[in-house]
């Protein structure tokens, strides 16, 4: 079987229809995937993304391929879009996919660079040649009527859809709402093919302005040595003590550099009458000090004073930081000495005498009194800075750091008007804008949403995780040094820009729009755009108004007037912003939540934004979503909306886009794999049947396609997870139902796409059981115990989305909510389902025999009991026997049950050592009692298990397994 995947429209066409396109054919997804991982490796990261933060953006060989794939005839090769996308070596014409994958399977054996062992170079960092170029454009102005087609991206964001477009020299528009991103793409879509290299301006100028500012910042980062220079420091807060008055650190831990276990460098305080001194300390494995750097004063939120003991609850400690009662304090320095290199030392009282004049300085300074004074609107959801104090964006900042971010604002403006009269109005505006982009970037290690980075001993990212998280330890970066300020930020972004240019060299500029995406067609015009190829927001997955404020308010204040037309608002535009985002309607429930609300707000923006998009297409046109998302009520708003809109779903493809359980989006709704799905605008308008299908009639093509979609998928050999394959089917899915589009129930009420991905996820998670579960009779296990088992099936872990676990229980006839008390089976954990083990949920049966109380609210399951409703019950149960009363005591409870023999018993066993990992408790146990170790052995095929047992001689049952026959 070929390594692609698709659901595209194969029924002969008539004449007058559109031509297929290569996307809705087969396409190199294997490959593509390969690519997108190594793309994703963070020491080589394309220009694009490290310009400047933003969020979701999507890998350059996925963008490539929804965009050719769009505009390119179907029946297009594999080794020609992979040519075109520049994979595979110089000189390899055929097989390039194969290439690809043999030199991913042989990854391990390398010794030299990825480039060197793939034998090309990463597709970012090439363009197409000028030959190639034009063999593209000839072929594609056959397919488009004469004319080159203009790709758009109506959600453009970070731009990389746009960007590589223009890289085929094709007419390019992008749009974004938020101004933040809008002034990335300026610089991408517009500067860098139009404007060209700047090099030595910008260094010009970034050189003047680090003049101006270190003159005034100079003071701040005193050392005591000559020659050092203060590079970063690492902060915390200081609290009273209610108790005793001492002073109280907020410190978790007090590593600044930790190298392993035990080794590197900390800070060691000392506690005397009260207050609080630092100490420098290198540990080491020869240390012989009784000092644990792990052991800060804070544990689970609460802190532990140092001086009496007594406890500062969180919620405590979070009021006296919000009403200000607090004090900064620099605990520890990184320093640079040119005699000796880096090194670290205690912060001490020069540190904090420098604090104290950046607060004077503030306080008499009228300008810096109103410097970033926007008020903070940041939801609960992402963690609200204003909870903890920091009304005012201003106050993200401590008193140094604002004052720093404030004087290189001033040493810019200073500049700008010799620029503008240095330069013509484009180059300036050029200049200028990446030279604010230098001092944007700049707030994402210097602030205090920055943590400290232990395990490298420096500063780190604000937006490790898309929030606003509130840090105990934060960094004050050293803008004024070479190492870690102004002065590396802008060589980096220099660098991005310089690289930019070179990419886009010879390539016309795109249109570059920044506004609602629901109203493009007064400036595109109606029926102009050939493809439309977007990356939308993800349902509620990012705030990305709200992440991106603290940006804005520092680039308007730079940027608004040489971009008066992105800087009108005090904020970002949250009210058209296509996010599911309850925070917006705090206050208005009623007969709905504010998730309804918020869910409905969404589909309503979504439906207008595809609606536009079908607007601006002319007849035949095609539209490719690349969706990067798992919530059930995401698709459904996005299939809806492209039903509604007119859109013909035509093709579904999922490519590997993203490194597996990356940190950023632990715990969200964001999957591993890209889903591309496609659709085209119909060459005439389709005629209202006013007919309606009935949903008995649809569901069983729908579990049908899902299930072959399923299992082409599993055989394909794309390395998807479980859980991208069941995304994956609902593209499918999807295409039955819009074919039977509106789908009715018997009592006439309409059915939503939902309904369809349910019975979808239902349907494959059938198959996922065929495939990885040779347990027999697993079909007629109760509906409670099928759930769990295919939760461990398919998420491999005890934790998952609730979304995802409603549905997967809807689909074995379990209402999750409904048995959540009586079962205990599951609880939250950070919004997520969390799977319980015997140890939450049965009763102590030694207190049970004994006629003790034991709360059946808490623990419903009674080891007593002669029989259970639920499988799961009667082996938590076992087990539960099992280590309370011993081996025997288990063997005879199991054979007054008659569990011995149950078969209900025994495949619910044998499904559980399948699916759970190996080192898990109920595993260990289920091992142990199959092994015999009850004194006999359970009646259970166990030929398809591999099943390993504790050594019989070792005491502490934790000897090595050895394999059981």
């Amino acid at each position: 079987m070929s390594d692609s995947h698709t659901t595209s429209e194969t029924d002969p066409k008539s004449d007058d229809e559109y031509t297929s396109l290569a996307i809705e054919g087969e396409l190199p997804l294997k490959a593509v995937g390969i690519e997108n991982l190594k793309e994703a490796n963070p020491k080589h990261m394309p220009p694009h993304r490290y310009i400047h933060p933003w969020f979701a953006r999507r890998p350059t060989p996925a963008a490539r391929l929804a965009i050719l794939g769009s505009v390119m005839e179907e029946g297009t090769s594999a080794d020609e879009l992979l040519s075109l996308m520049q994979i595979g070596p110089d000189g390899l014409e055929e097989n390039i996919s194969e290439y690809v994958q043999e030199r991913k399977t042989t990854e391990g054996q390398r010794d030299g660079t990825l480039g060197e062992w793939y034998g090309y170079p990463r597709p970012f960092t090439q363009s197409p040649t000028e030959d190639e170029l034009a063999d593209l454009h000839t072929s594609l102005r056959e397919t488009w009527d004469g004319e080159l087609p203009t790709v758009l991206d109506a959600t453009a964001g970070g731009g990389v859809i746009p960007f590589e477009s223009i890289r085929y020299d094709l007419p390019t528009i992008a749009n974004e709402l938020n101004p933040v991103p809008s002034v990335i793409l300026k610089v991408m879509l517009e500067y860098a093919p139009e404007v060209g290299s700047l090099e030595d301006e910008l260094y010009k100028w970034r050189d003047q302005i680090q003049k101006k500012a270190s003159k005034e910042l100079d003071d701040l980062y005193p050392t005591k040595r000559d020659g050092r220079e203060v590079l970063a420091s690492a902060c915390t807060y200081h609290i009273q003590c209610e108790s005793c008055a001492g002073t109280v650190p907020l410190m978790p831990k007090w590593w600044l550099h930790k190298r392993s276990a035990g080794e590197g460098v900390a800070i060691k305080p000392h506690y005397e009458n009260g207050d609080v001194s630092y100490e420098c300390i290198e540990l080491t494995e020869n240390s012989t000090t009784d000092f644990d750097p792990s052991e800060g004063t804070v544990s689970r939120s609460d802190v532990e004073c140092p001086h009496c003991g007594v406890i500062t609850e969180y919620e405590e400690t979070r009021e006296l930081l919000k009403n200000g009662e607090f004090e900064y304090q620099i605990y520890g320095v990184k320093y640079d000495d040119p005699r000796g290199g880096s090194g670290y030392r205690a912060g001490d009282d020069l540190d904090q005498q420098a604090l104290r004049r950046a607060e004077e300085r503030i306080e008499s300074d009228f300008e810096l009194l109103t410097f970033l004074s926007e008020k903070v609107e940041v939801s609960s959801r992402i963690t609200d800075p204003a909870t903890y104090g920091m009304e005012e964006w201003r106050d993200i900042f401590n008193p140094r750091q604002l004052v720093s971010h404030y004087e290189y604002c001033n040493a810019f403006r200073e500049c700008a008007e010799d620029i503008r009269e240095e330069y013509d109005t484009r180059e300036a505006e050029a200049i200028l804008t990446i030279l604010t982009i230098s001092a944007s970037k700049m707030i994402d290690r210097n602030s205090r949403m920055s943590p400290w980075d232990t395990g490298r001993g420096y500063p780190a990212n604000m937006f490790m995780s898309h929030n606003y998280s509130f840090r105990r330890v934060f960094c004050d970066n050293n803008l004024v040094s070479e190492t870690m300020g102004y002065e590396d930020t802008s060589r980096k972004v220099i660098d991005c820009y310089e690289q930019l240019v070179e990419m886009a060299a010879g390539r016309d500029a795109a249109e570059v729009y920044c506004g609602d995406a629901a109203d493009l067609t007064s400036k595109v015009g109606e029926g102009s755009v050939q493809a439309a190829v977007v990356d939308p927001p993800y349902y509620d997955s990012v705030m990305y108004a709200q992440l991106a404020d603290g940006f804005y308010v520092l680039q308007k204040a730079y940027l608004s007037d040489v971009h008066p037309e992105f800087f009108t608002s005090e904020l970002t535009n949250k009210s058209d912003e296509a996010v599911a985002n309850t925070s917006r309607f705090e206050g208005l429930e009623g007969e709905k939540s504010k998730k309804q609300l918020a869910k409905e707000d969404y589909e309503e923006k979504m439906a207008e934004i595809f609606s536009e998009l079908y607007e601006t297409l002319e007849p035949g046109g095609v539209l490719t979503i690349m969706f990067t998302h798992k919530e059930t009520d995401a698709w459904d708003t996005l299939s809806m909306s492209l039903i509604e809109a007119g859109f013909t779903i035509t093709a579904t493809h999922p490519i590997t886009s993203e490194m597996p359980n990356r940190v950023v989006m632990r715990g969200s709704q964001s999957a591993d794999s890209t889903i591309l799905l496609t659709g085209r605008k119909p060459l005439h308008e389709k005629e209202d049947t006013g007919g309606a299908t009935l949903w008995d009639d649809v569901k069983s093509e729908t579990r049908s396609e899902a299930k072959e979609a399923a299992r082409e998928l599993l055989d394909s050999g794309l390395s998807l997870t479980k859980t991208d394959t069941i995304i994956a089917a609902f593209g499918p899915t999807l295409r039955v139902f819009a074919d039977n589009y509106p789908v009715v129930d018997k009592k006439g009420e309409e059915v939503p796409p939902r309904d369809a991905l349910s019975a979808a996820r239902d349907a494959v998670a059938e198959v996922l059981a065929e495939r990885y579960l040779d347990t027999k009779g697993f079909d007629d296990l109760d509906g409670l115990t099928r759930w769990y088992v295919l939760s461990w099936l398919i998420y491999e872990t005890d934790t998952m989305p609730y979304d995802e676990a409603r549905q997967l229980g809807i689909g074995v006839g379990v209402n999750i909510d409904d048995v959540k008390r009586d079962t205990k089976i599951w609880g939250k954990n950070s919004g997520d389902v969390q799977l319980k083990t015997h140890s939450n949920r049965v009763q102590d049966i030694v207190r049970v025999e004994n006629g003790e109380d034991v709360s059946s609210r808490k623990y419903p399951v009674n080891p007593t009991d002669e029989r259970f409703s639920h499988g799961i019950d009667a082996v938590h149960s076992a087990i539960h026997v099992y280590e309370t009363k011993g081996p025997e005591a288990a063997w005879e409870w199991l054979s007054d049950r008659g569990l011995k023999n149950d078969e209900r018993f025994r495949t619910t066993v044998t499904a559980l050592l399948e699916v759970l990992p190996q080192e898990h408790e109920t595993a260990e146990t289920l091992r142990d009692i199959l092994s015999g170790r009850t004194g006999e052995y359970l009646d259970i095929d166990i030929s398809n298990i591999n099943l390993n047992v504790r050594g019989e001689d070792d005491e502490d049952n934790q000897a090595a397994l050895n394999e059981f026959e």
